[in-house]
C-alpha cells in the first residue's frame, strides 16, 4: 500500500461534518486529534501537560481549548465545563496515558505502595504490581476523569509491551477498572503499517463502550471485538512515501554533520550496508553488539519504529537508507501520517521528538472511524 499525503485543509474539511465529538487527554502536539478530524470527530477540548507540545498544537488548531494541567490535578467537572457539555453526552474520550517502564519484553521494576485510592478513593491494592509508580498511575487518572464525563465511547493507546510479561497484572487491573465504572473494553495490538501509516509501530489499543450503549446498539462481550477496524492486507512501506518533499538543504547539511560527530556513526553506521532490501541493526555490526536501538530504513519496508529520542538528529534510531543522516522533519512527518505542512514548534530536537510521542493520525483514523461506524451512529 502506497502513502497518501495531504495537507491541514484536509483535516479541517473532514472534520467540518461534525459526525462526533471527542475530548483528548494526553493530547501531545496533535497526532491523535487529527485522526479523529480525518474521520469527521470535533475535537472539543484536549488536556496536555508539556508546554512544547501545546505550543505545536495550538499553532495547528488554535480554535481548540486547551486545559494544561497534569492531569492528576484536574476535575472530571472541568473538561466538562470548558466544553459545555453534561456528564454522559460526550461521544469519544480519547487518551494515551504514559507508561513508558513497560518494556516490550514486559519486565518492572518493584515500586510498592501504590494504590487505586488515590485515583478513585476505594481501597483496591496496586503494590501487589511490580513497576506501578507515578507515571503509570495516570492510566488510573484517565479513567478516573472518564467516570466523571461518562462517555459514550473510550479510545486508548499504550506500549505493546502492557500485554506480556509481569506486565499484564497491570494490563487486567487497567480492564477491570474500565468495568469498575461501567464499560465494555476490548483491547488488541495493532501494527500502525497496516493502517496506512509506513512505520512499523506497534501499539496497543483500548476500545470500549459504556454499559447502557452496549445494549441501545445491539452489542454484548462476545460481539464487542468487531469494533476494531480491520488491518490491511497489506502493509505500508517508505517506498515512494517521500516523494514530493520539499528540501531545505541547510536541514540536511546540519543532519549529516551532527550524524557523522557521533560514535554510533563512527564505530558503527558507517560499517553497515545502503540500501537494504530489510531493515538492518547495529548488534551484527559492533563488535561487541553496542549501540542496538541503531537501524538502517529500507525503502521496501516500514520504517522501524520511531521514538521520542530517537528521532533526534544525534542519538541511536533510525537512518535513512541511503543519506548518511537521519530523517529530515519533512520525512518524520510522512512516518508519523502527519499532514505535510502540519507546524512543529521549538528547537529541533524538540520538533523531531514531537513525531516520536505521537500515534501515528492515520492509525487513530482508522480506529475513530470504526467506532462510529459500529457505535455512535448507530445510537
Amino acid at each position: 500500500m502506497k502513502y497518501k499525503p495531504y495537507l491541514l485543509k484536509d483535516v479541517y474539511d473532514a472534520s467540518s461534518q461534525k459526525k462526533f465529538d471527542v475530548i483528548s487527554t494526553f493530547a501531545g502536539g496533535g497526532g491523535s486529534s487529527t485522526g479523529y478530524k480525518l474521520a469527521g470527530g470535533n475535537v472539543l477540548a484536549v488536556n496536555e501537560f508539556v508546554e512544547e507540545a501545546r505550543t505545536t498544537y495550538n499553532q495547528n488548531y488554535p480554535e481548540t481549548p486547551i486545559l494544561p494541567d497534569d492531569i492528576k490535578k484536574l476535575s472530571g467537572q472541568e473538561f466538562l465545563d470548558i466544553t459545555g457539555i453534561k456528564s454522559g453526552e460526550l461521544d469519544v474520550l480519547d487518551g494515551s496515558p504514559p507508561c513508558s517502564a513497560f518494556s516490550v519484553a514486559g519486565s518492572m521494576s518493584h515500586k510498592s505502595g501504590n494504590t487505586h485510592a488515590d485515583a478513585f478513593g476505594k481501597t483496591k491494592q496496586y503494590s501487589d504490581i511490580k513497576g506501578v509508580s507515578n507515571v503509570e498511575d495516570l492510566f488510573f487518572e484517565f479513567l478516573r476523569v472518564a467516570d466523571k464525563i461518562r462517555p459514550k465511547t473510550i479510545i486508548a493507546e499504550n506500549v505493546e509491551g502492557l500485554t506480556v510479561g509481569e506486565a499484564k497484572q497491570y494490563f487486567n487491573k487497567i480492564q477491570n477498572t474500565f468495568e469498575d465504572i461501567g464499560y465494555q473494553v476490548v483491547a488488541k495490538v495493532h501494527d500502525c503499517s497496516q493502517f496506512g501509516v509506513p512505520q512499523r509501530r506497534r501499539r496497543v489499543f483500548f476500545m470500549a463502550v459504556r454499559d447502557d450503549i452496549m445494549d441501545q446498539v445491539g452489542l454484548n462481550f462476545m460481539t464487542l471485538s468487531s469494533i476494531f477496524p480491520e488491518p490491511n492486507k497489506t502493509i505500508t512501506t517508505l517506498q515512494g512515501a517521500f516523494d514530493g518533499l520539499e528540501y531545505d538543504k541547510e536541514e540536511v547539511d546540519m543532519l549529516t554533520t551532527k550524524w557523522k560527530e557521533t560514535a554510533y556513526y563512527k564505530q558503527t553506521c558507517v560499517l553497515m550496508p545502503r540500501n537494504p532490501e530489510k531493515v538492518i541493526t547495529s548488534t551484527d555490526y559492533h563488535p561487541k553488539g553496542w549501540h542496538f536501538n541503531l537501524k538502517i530504513a529500507s525503502e521496501f519496508q516500514p520504517s522501524p519504529t520511531i521514538t521520542a529520542m530517537g528521532a533526534t538528529e544525534k542519538t541511536a534510531g533510525v537512518c535513512h537508507w541511503e543519506e548518511d543522516r537521519k530523517f529530515t522533519l519533512g520525512e518524520l512527518k510522512r512516518v508519523t501520517s502527519l499532514p505535510d505542512d502540519f507546524i512543529l514548534t521549538g528547537k529541533w530536537a524538540q520538533r523531531s521528538e514531537r513525531c516520536g510521542r505521537m500515534v501515528p493520525s492515520l492509525m487513530m483514523k482508522a480506529l475513530a472511524s470504526s467506532m462510529y461506524d459500529n457505535v455512535l451512529r448507530n445510537i
